[in-house]
């Protein structure tokens, strides 16, 4: 058993010192006793900049059964940290006889994090430069297009048990706790408690990353630092990482080529003007189109054809991009009617809208299909649970029909949607339409989802054809005035869409020979003069 000298010392290390310093002085009197402590501390960082500080105590079967009293917890009177915005965790012991015991705090900011790494080791080596943690910070660099992401600091345990010593608290021992703990009948050492400290940060590791050991298997960049008491050398931690927002570039990339294209057609309007000085000729005149470069003939002959067939709206068009969910695959609104409803069938308790949010971070490729289905709750196998749940989606009457038709036209078929990576080339492969569609550009592949511009100029630049080529379908509308705006053609697939209320879109009722695609009115405009007066 624990001398209760070692009990009455705890209380009062929980008033007046550190977090770390509490619980390391109940791993102290463990191996007072001849047990084994470890000392955890696990730090996440999230995207913006906030995060979670969570610290973890792992006893052995003796140690928890000689000092702790695990039907009350009142071994461990921490209710004043508690109130300092820590999180205290009741000990729990598992099978194996371990007791774990955890305390965690979130921070808002990169500032907070220090605050809070500060707050673990208290004022216990005040006025020393040994104090076991110290000088650990938590940068956040926004630049345009990337963010960059680091932690520095430093684990210091070479003053051993005497980190924990003071006066008072040697007189409460009746002797300091080193020599109690390293004298018969303990023989206990400072090496026999271990400290492990893990990193989690967004992005990617830089190539001078980390000091640390970087863990494989984690979603994002994890790098551990693990060390004793008795090391007479500190550790230097060091992780860092970036991330760039696809957007940013491709926005980037845009602007280039459109200060390119904007200088080239500069310098060919002043050679024009030019040569029209010499020859003293009138400019030739310039026939009005509408948005997507048709003629007022051209508009006056499809008003005269009110009904056409679904393949006649893609005349003129080199490449026709059809959305996935509603368009390709008969359900629209794939997460609330069937998401959510296969992870209720499959154990998941998370309410629908986050399991929508999950869904969306899935979408733009921040996490993989088995990391969605662990943490939403649903019970299973991950591969098995793709299977099942990709079942569940059925492809649009007559669509492969309408596929084939385009190929055999020329028309090149792509397919522009918001979904997992993974679970596209599933259901493509599943469907068998590798060989009618080509290109696929999927969010989760991009990191964008629509009616973000950036995944639409992807689009573009992998068909290598030009926007007014390119005839987008979508059953939503928002996706759809997106396109509209940067000069696609762009068609609505609804069953039962109001013409009134197409935002000036053609509509696509259905795939089928029986069924029609409504050619709307759409004003003509001079071709130099931008859509919406913007």
């Amino acid at each position: 058993m624990i001398p209760g000298r070692f009990k009455k010392s705890i209380g009062r290390l929980a008033i007046g010192r550190g977090l770390w310093f509490v619980l390391l002085f109940v791993a102290v009197a463990a191996v007072a006793t001849g047990c084994q402590a470890n000392f955890e501390i696990l730090v996440t960082v999230e995207d913006d900049g906030s995060g979670v500080v969570l610290t973890e105590l792992v006893l052995d079967e003796e140690a928890s059964a000689g000092l702790l009293d695990l039907d009350d917890g009142s071994a461990l009177p921490l209710t004043d940290l508690a109130q300092s915005g820590w999180e205290i965790g009741r000990p729990v012991q598992d099978a194996s006889g371990e007791t774990r015991i955890t305390a965690s705090k979130a921070f808002g900011t990169p500032n907070q994090f220090s605050d809070i790494m500060n707050e673990l080791a208290g004022d216990a080596t005040e006025g020393t430069d040994l104090d076991l943690i110290r000088d650990f910070t938590l940068s956040r660099d926004q630049s345009f297009g990337r963010v960059d992401y680091r932690v520095d600091g430093i684990i210091d345990p070479r003053l051993g048990l005497t980190a924990f010593s003071d006066d008072a608290l040697d007189a409460a021992l009746g002797g300091s706790l080193t020599s109690i703990a390293t004298s018969p009948p303990y023989n206990a050492g400072p090496e026999d408690i271990s400290i492990q400290l893990t990193v989690a940060l967004p992005g990617e590791l830089r190539e001078d990353g980390t000091t640390g050991v970087m863990d494989p298997d984690q979603l994002l960049p994890t790098a551990t630092w693990a060390t004793d008491m008795g090391n007479d050398r500190p550790i230097e931690v060091s992780l860092r990482t970036a991330r760039r927002s696809t957007s940013a570039q491709v926005l980037r990339g845009v602007a280039v080529v459109a200060g390119a294209l904007a200088a080239l057609v500069l310098f060919g309007r002043l050679l024009r003007l030019s040569g029209t000085l010499r020859r003293k000729k009138p400019a030739p005149k310039v026939r009005p189109t509408d948005a997507l470069g048709r003629s007022a003939e051209q508009v006056r002959a499809r008003r005269r054809q009110p009904e056409t067939k679904p393949d006649d709206a893609v005349a003129g068009y080199r490449v026709v991009a059809l959305d996935g969910m509603g368009v390709l695959y008969r359900e629209g609104d794939d997460v609330r009617k069937l998401l959510v409803p296969f992870a209720r069938e499959h154990g998941s308790t998370l309410p629908e809208e986050d399991i929508a949010a999950k869904a969306r971070q899935l979408s733009l490729g921040r996490m993989t299909p088995a990391d969605f289905w662990a943490v939403i709750g649903a019970q299973g196998d991950s591969n098995d649970l793709d299977a099942a749940y990709l079942a569940r989606h059925q492809l649009m009457p007559g669509v492969v029909r309408y596929l084939r038709k385009l190929r055999d036209s020329g028309i090149r078929a792509a397919c522009i949607t918001n979904d997992a990576s993974a679970w596209a080339m599933k259901l493509r492969a599943g469907h068998s339409l590798e060989g009618l569609i080509d290109p696929w550009v999927v969010s989760g592949s991009v990191g964008v989802r629509k009616p973000d511009a950036p995944l639409f100029e992807v689009l573009r630049r992998v068909t290598g054809e030009a926007p007014s080529s390119i005839l987008i379908v979508d059953d939503d509308l928002a996706n759809l005035d997106a396109a509209a705006k940067l000069g696609f053609g762009t068609a609505w697939f609804s069953a039962d869409g109001d013409r009134g209320a197409a935002h000036g879109h053609q509509v696509i009722r259905s795939f089928g020979s029986v069924n029609v695609v409504d050619t709307m009115d759409i004003p003509i405009e001079p071709r130099n003069k931008k859509p919406n007066g913007d």
